[in-house]
Order: structure tokens, then sequence, then C-alpha cells
């Protein structure tokens, strides 16, 4: 019996190694290109999305969030170091439209701008479903408007960030696809001159949770 255990255990270590030398996987010097979607829902009156503005000609401050729900896009190119580490780039645009998102009850809209240095850190990168670190800085550009009497409107390009975790899965040997929870930061400093001379700053950044959800090509 201890023989026959010992054979079948045999057997089922040497089929589960099989079986994942058969799936794709990334190899050192792969390269893959992805587009894809994202979204993110900032709060008033939380962390995630709220900046401050104050007019030092009047003395009147408030904070506000960028909008409400926003929809983007994001293109992704990185090359595979080695299936553990890959490194490249990434270009997003990201809108969130109009809403009362004001501490002075105003509309709000913005939309943000992002190209990023991305590292992407997998954990089991011989598994079916891959989880791995993806952490991107670079420069983002802000351009925001709030609906004040007369309108406060910011246009600011300064440092950006993002890290979070995500999980990518082959859909064949070429095509997978990968979703991602990302903490996301804007730096939004800004000093500004509205219609009517008065000198209003905006501050200190622009910080929310995003999710996204891609398409990837290797090549």
């Amino acid at each position: 019996m201890k023989i026959r255990s010992k054979i079948f255990l045999f057997l089922i270590v040497s089929l589960v190694g099989v079986l994942l030398l058969c799936l794709p996987n990334y190899q050192a010097g792969d390269v893959v290109f992805g587009a894809g979607i994202k979204s993110a829902t900032p709060g008033l009156g939380t962390d995630w999305g709220e900046f401050n503005v104050v007019n030092k000609t009047t003395g009147v401050a408030h904070d506000a969030k960028p909008g409400i729900t926003s929809i983007g896009g994001e293109l992704q190119g990185v090359y595979f170091v080695n299936p553990w580490l890959a490194v490249g780039g990434s270009v997003s645009e990201e809108y969130f439209d109009h809403d009362v998102a004001s501490g002075v009850n105003m509309d709000v809209d913005t939309r943000i701008y992002n190209y990023l240095l991305l590292v992407r850190v997998f954990i089991n990168p011989s598994q079916k479903y891959k989880v791995y670190f993806p952490v991107g800085v670079g420069v983002g550009h802000i351009s925001s408007r709030i609906d004040m009497d007369p309108a406060e409107r910011f246009n600011y390009t300064e440092f950006a960030a993002q890290a979070g975790v995500g999980v990518s899965r082959f859909l064949n040997e070429i095509w997978s696809l990968a979703f991602e929870l990302r903490y996301n930061y804007n730096k939004f400093h800004a000093t500004e001159t509205n219609d009517r001379g008065e000198v209003y700053r905006v501050y200190p950044g622009v910080n929310y949770v995003s999710i996204s959800l891609r398409l990837d090509y290797r090549f």
C-alpha cells in the first residue's frame, strides 16, 4: 500500500507539473501592449478625491472633488525582463463629469491625463491567474472647472503616481485579460486669477481609488 501511495502521489505531482508547463506564461523578452478602460468614484468629505480651494482675495475657502464617477481609457506597453518583472509605460485619460461636488454646492468637472513609467512585479508567474503589483510614476495634467461666479479654472501639470494589485489571465497564447485595483495620486497645487482679478489657489492633490479592465496582446 505504501508503494502504491507513493506511486500515486508521484503521478499526481507529475501531472500537475505537466499542466503548469502547458499553461501560457510570460517569458524574458516578451513585449506586451494593452488597451483598457477604467473608472473611479471620488467622495466629498473623504480622502478619496477631495481637494481644497481658497480665494486669497476674498478669504472664501471650500473643498471639492473632481466630479461624478469617472470613465477613462489607457494604453500600456511593457517588456518582460523575466517572468517575475516587467517594465514599460502608460498613457491614460480620465474624465469626471459635472456634479455638485464642492463645499459651496457648485458643479465641478475634471479631466486628468497621466504619462507614467510602469513596473509590474508578479508573485506567481506560472499560475493560471497571475497576481502582480503594478507601480507607476511620472507626470499628470489636470484640467478642472468649478462653476463659481466667476468660474474657477485650473490647468496644472505635475507629479503623478499609482500603485495597486492586479490579476492577469491568458485567454490563449497571445491574448490575455487583466483587472487592476489602484490607488492614484496627482499633485494639484496651483494659483490662478479669475475674471474679476481675484487670486485663488487649489491644493494639495487629487487622491482616488480606481478599477481597470485591460486586454493585452503579447508579441
